[in-house]
Parts: C-alpha cells; structure tokens; sequence
C-alpha cells in the first residue's frame, strides 16, 4: 500500500512555502531554513477507527484557498 504522508508546496498558484499532513498515525513538520523534514509517531492516533484500511482526510477551506491547486499538484 501506498500512502502520501506530507506534502511540500514551495511555491505554486496562490499556495506559497506550505505543508499539508495527510496522515493521522504522524505529525510531520519541514523546516525551509534547514531543508529538513522530521516525521514523528502520532501518540494519538488510534488505529482502526473507522474500520480495517480506512483513512479519512478532508481538504477543506474558503473559496480561493488553494483546495484546487493542491489536488492539481497532487494528481500531477
């Protein structure tokens, strides 16, 4: 299985310098000064939730916020 953890947006449309988590089982967080990215366990992640192999994200936000950008990024 494949799954996108995190994603770095550096500068594309009206999304500039940006992280988007989509995992629940970690918290990540990049550092533009450093160039790094640090993946940590997400102590409050339960698994199995919502059932065997089910993951839930939403992107959610105002019009004009880049919820199209960020699928356009992702699919390209």
């Amino acid at each position: 299985m494949v799954e996108l953890v995190y994603l770095w947006v550096e500068d594309y449309k009206n999304i500039q310098k940006q992280g988007f988590n989509f995992s629940p089982r970690f918290n990540c967080a990049y550092d533009d000064v450093k160039k790094e990215l640090t993946i940590d366990k997400n102590d409050d992640y339960i698994p199995d939730f919502f059932g065997d192999n089910i993951n839930v994200t939403a992107i959610v936000g105002k019009n004009g916020s880049g919820k199209s950008s960020l699928i356009d990024i992702i699919l390209d």
